[in-house]
């Protein structure tokens, strides 16, 4: 399970610390040197991890805003590098998760990155999809309709699916199926997480029970070594 950081830093200490920590760790960097090509980075790609190292407290709020703005990386883990004047709560305030205080020495920061190491690993999995075909049925949330379609992708957050027909009002579904080879069904309110040309769409799920949580991450471990276990 590949796991990948975005560093928006220019001070060149920071990045060779860090640089040697995430390699230790096994997670890739992408390194930016300011906040418009980070930007441009979050729009593409996606990042387990977003670090921004600056002395302006406000600047780093607007590249964690930015970060929240990407659908693929509204959930990454948020680390703020931050001067000894900027108090945790002013880092915590502008949405960072982890805070790093300069001087960085590497020991310190390889504990706290092998904590968050964790949470990525977490977020990594429920954004890993198994290619599998299921039958689902679908109801509209106004009740006005069923419809329905067939997986193309499944994981712990969501499913990509392809219609049988397309509908109208897509805003809220909730989705019901059956998990191969067992007698688990999996029910849910789900939401529209992207729309695809023709019939496809990802939808999200938004209220799964903690019993069907478990079944599902239960039939996803043992049909892929992408779904690995999280860190102890």
């Amino acid at each position: 399970m590949s796991l990948n950081s975005l560093l928006v830093s220019s001070d060149d200490k920071t990045v060779r610390v860090l640089r040697r920590v995430l390699s230790d760790l096994e997670i890739g960097v992408e390194h930016c040197s300011d906040t418009e090509s980070a930007v441009h980075q979050l729009t593409r790609n996606r990042f387990e991890a977003v670090i921004v190292d600056c002395c302006n407290i406000g600047t780093i709020g607007q590249v964690f805003r930015s970060v929240r703005l990407a659908a693929c990386n509204k959930r990454a883990i948020a680390i703020a590098i931050v001067e000894a004047q900027t108090s945790l709560q002013e880092a915590f305030e502008i949405g960072a998760h982890f805070v790093f205080y300069k001087p960085l020495s590497t020991e310190r920061a390889k504990a706290s990155l092998r904590a968050a190491r964790a949470l990525m690993k977490r977020e990594r999995r429920r954004n890993a999809r198994l290619a599998v075909q299921i039958p689902v049925l679908l109801r509209v949330e106004d009740g006005a309709a069923q419809l329905r379609a067939m997986t193309t992708d499944l994981g712990e957050g969501g499913m990509a699916l392809v219609l049988q027909t397309r509908a109208r009002n897509l805003s809220s579904m909730h989705a019901n199926f059956t998990l191969p080879g067992t007698e688990h069904r999996i029910e849910s309110i789900t939401e529209i997480a992207w729309e695809g040309p023709s019939r496809q769409v990802g939808i999200r799920f938004i209220d799964l029970a903690p019993e069907a949580q478990d079944q599902l991450k239960n039939w996803l471990d043992s049909r892929s070594p992408a779904f690995a276990k999280d860190d102890p």
